[in-house]
């Protein structure tokens, strides 16, 4: 007898469904029943767009949402189909692109925290940038005077080398004149090293002042200092 009543109350339902029939409609027709006609009630449309009903969800449905329905007509819960192959891999790449975005907002704000507590003003940036440039400079002067001498002893050498113009050259000056080509050549290769670090530093610095104007434009606090301290942090977290 239930099974019976639990027929006619899907096909009563189904047939609203079909003709469309107002929410309100549904909702009456669903009130109407007696508590111990109602079963769960699972609706489905199928590919081909037939409605069907049923209190377990019709197998004809298993690749389409299916509605759980309460007592008013009110969706209850809605069983998404299985994902196909295509739809994983989509939401996969999905998730694994939403989670490198926080991450990249993460280091953002952590890096934004330090700028704020390394520099009270874009002056202290612009100090500090002096600085360090000032120090990657003196490396240069360094390796000048280095090579300076490396050229005077090449001058020695080849001043020794014109006794062997017409005769055989010593093993040993002839290495001599070797490594020195060597060292020379290091040596510029240093000066290059150098100056193309400082370019990147200027270029770090650069970066670092915008994103400072454009936190304090924010209305981002940055770090206070009293008003005799003359020394700040040359570094921002990790750089």
């Amino acid at each position: 007898m239930a099974r019976k009543t639990s027929n006619r109350i899907h096909r009563m339902i189904s047939g609203a469904l079909r003709a469309a029939a107002p929410a309100a409609l549904l909702a009456a027709a669903l009130a109407v029943l007696p508590a111990s006609a109602w079963a769960q009630l699972f609706v489905c449309k199928t590919p081909n767009g037939r409605t069907l009903t049923g209190d377990v969800p019709p197998p004809e449905c298993q690749d389409v949402p299916v509605r759980e329905l309460n007592r008013d007509g009110s969706v209850k819960h809605v069983i998404e189909p299985p994902l196909t192959d295509e739809q994983k891999r989509k939401r996969e790449e999905e998730e694994k692109k939403r989670k490198e975005l926080e991450r990249e907002a993460r280091e953002q704000n952590r890096k934004d925290r330090a700028l704020l507590e390394t520099y009270a003003s874009e002056e202290e940036i612009d100090a500090s940038r002096d600085r360090t440039l000032a120090n990657q400079q003196a490396l240069i002067e360094r390796a000048n005077q280095q090579l300076k001498q490396i050229k005077a002893d090449r001058k020695r050498l080849e001043d020794e080398a014109e006794f062997y113009v017409k005769r055989k050259m010593p093993e040993k000056l002839k290495r001599a004149i070797e490594d020195n080509d060597t060292l020379q050549a290091q040596q510029l290769h240093t000066i290059e090293l150098i100056k193309a670090d400082m370019e990147r530093i200027n270029e770090r610095y650069d970066a670092e002042l915008q994103r400072f104007r454009e936190l304090v434009n924010r209305g981002a606090t940055p770090v206070q200092r009293p008003a005799n301290e003359g020394s700040i942090r040359s570094t921002v977290g990790s750089r």
